[in-house]
């Protein structure tokens, strides 16, 4: 009879089940270094606190590796111009990668993503695997019976993508998968272009598979050190870690409101003062903040992350008061809480385009059309071109405004003032008031950008 409690037994038998179908990685071989030998790895900066997360990977411009699985492929298109963002994913799935194109009438996408272990069925290691498997070999023997068969090492190590194809019509479709440490890894490609589809089935079936290191370098078969391609990368959407985190603490809490009196909003903490343009006032939040449920989790991540600070308009008439008019929103977001990296000069065009998709992302800040970098007073601006709809409380349909969006760094929050207007005649006519950082001299963003031009 054997030692173990049931629920362990239940856990095993899932285990085994799991390895004879897409069978878990198994035990990796000490690393063996070569004397004098540094695996050529960039680490990327984490907070202390936060572990090597899932989407821990390396991108070039044509191979991806997963740091986090342990597996790595060529790609079967180039990464520049197909690269894409993707909404925050669910609290227990992880968007590794996402790469898409279109040329003429032909499309086709790669996107590998993972799901968490089931609760109670989390192997940490590979070492935890075959200990329990061992364990359960010897224990599970009744008195006096034969010994069992041991597990064969190729139950616990498969270095394989299991697959299969579908067809219909015009369009294909691939899906890849295997299991890593009791998560369910996928890799889902799908196109009408038959010659994408064949480079990337070629580029699957020479995947490779390694061996993850605690220092979070990678080893191959034999032990010996990976040289990776490529940056640090996290994936297409913010780590479903970093959401969880933020869902959980809150960190838009610490961030100060400040007043406002006389026409003037000050923030100390932040070391802010916004005057307020003359004729215009602090106004309510009339837009209904109900996210669609499909969105839910993006808002309250995005307020998990962010406050509103300050909502101005100009007086309204008693003629139609309702009607959708000029409006200026200020935002303050933490970016390392949204995982968003800011521009650092007038020619970082590339983080300048990440925050733009970020933003879209988040569903609040509208659609973008177009971005740049400008500095005003010495302060580098990331301003970003659309639209909006704003759907005033009560009222079924939204309409659609012209939009500017003005984002600076400052004492470690994005600070993103949202210009809004129904046209661009009258987006360009909206007057800024002056803008004070830490009591330097007042800047007015609109009037500034019109002489940077």
């Amino acid at each position: 009879m054997s030692s173990l409690a049931p629920a362990k037994l239940r856990r095993l038998a899932v285990l085994l089940l799991l390895l004879t179908a897409p069978a878990m990685r198994a035990q990796c071989p000490p690393p063996a270094l070569e004397p004098g030998f540094v695996p050529k790895i960039a680490l990327p900066k984490s907070p202390p606190e936060e572990p090597l997360l899932p989407e821990a990977g390396f991108l070039s411009s044509t191979h991806y590796t997963s740091q986090f699985f342990g597996f790595g492929f060529d790609l079967p298109l180039r990464v520049e111009h197909h690269l894409i963002m993707l909404p925050v994913m669910p609290e227990r799935q992880h968007a590794l990668l996402a790469l898409q194109y279109e040329l003429g009438p032909r499309h086709g996408y790669i996107m590998v993503t993972a799901d968490d272990p089931r609760p109670g069925f989390e192997v940490n290691t590979p070492e935890e695997n075959e200990q329990e498997l061992r364990k359960w070999e010897q224990e599970g023997t009744a008195p006096g019976a034969p010994p069992r068969y041991p597990v064969p090492q190729s139950m616990l190590r498969s270095n394989r993508f299991y697959h299969q194809f579908r067809r219909i019509g015009r369009n294909y479709a691939a899906k890849y998968w295997t299991g890593i440490n009791n998560y369910y890894v996928t890799v889902m490609i799908a196109t009408n272009d038959p010659e994408f589809l064949r480079r990337a089935k070629e580029t699957m079936a020479q995947a490779q598979f390694y061996c993850p290191q605690e220092d979070g370098t990678l080893v191959n078969a034999e032990g010996k050190p990976v040289n990776v391609e490529g940056e640090p990368y996290r994936g297409p959407a913010v780590p479903t870690f970093r959401v969880n985190a933020a869902l959980r603490d809150e960190p838009a809490k610490k961030i100060p409101p400040g007043t406002f009196s006389d026409g003037v909003y000050r923030n100390p903490e932040i070391g802010l003062d916004d005057t307020l343009p003359e004729g215009w006032e602090m106004i309510a939040d009339d837009v209904d903040p109900a996210p669609q449920a499909t969105a839910m989790r993006e808002y309250q991540f995005l307020h998990a992350c962010s406050k509103t600070l300050l909502r101005i308009a100009p007086r309204r008439t008693e003629a139609d008061p309702a009607a959708a008019g000029p409006m200026i929103v200020l935002h303050a977001l933490d970016p390392n809480c949204l995982a968003m990296r800011t521009a650092a000069s007038l020619t970082d065009k590339r983080t300048t385009d990440e925050v733009a998709a970020s933003l879209e992302q988040l569903r609040e800040f509208g659609e973008i059309a177009s971005d740049e970098l400008i500095s005003i007073a010495g302060h580098l601006f990331m301003v970003f071109h659309g639209t909006i709809a704003i759907a005033p409380r009560g009222e079924e349909l939204g309409q659609r405004m012209s939009q500017s969006i003005f984002v600076t760094r400052h004492n470690k929050l994005l600070l993103a003032w949202s210009l809004m207007a129904p046209t661009s005649v009258a987006l360009d006519d909206i007057p800024t008031g002056g803008i004070a950082f830490d009591g330097s001299p007042p800047i007015a963003l609109r009037s500034s950008m019109r002489a940077k031009k």
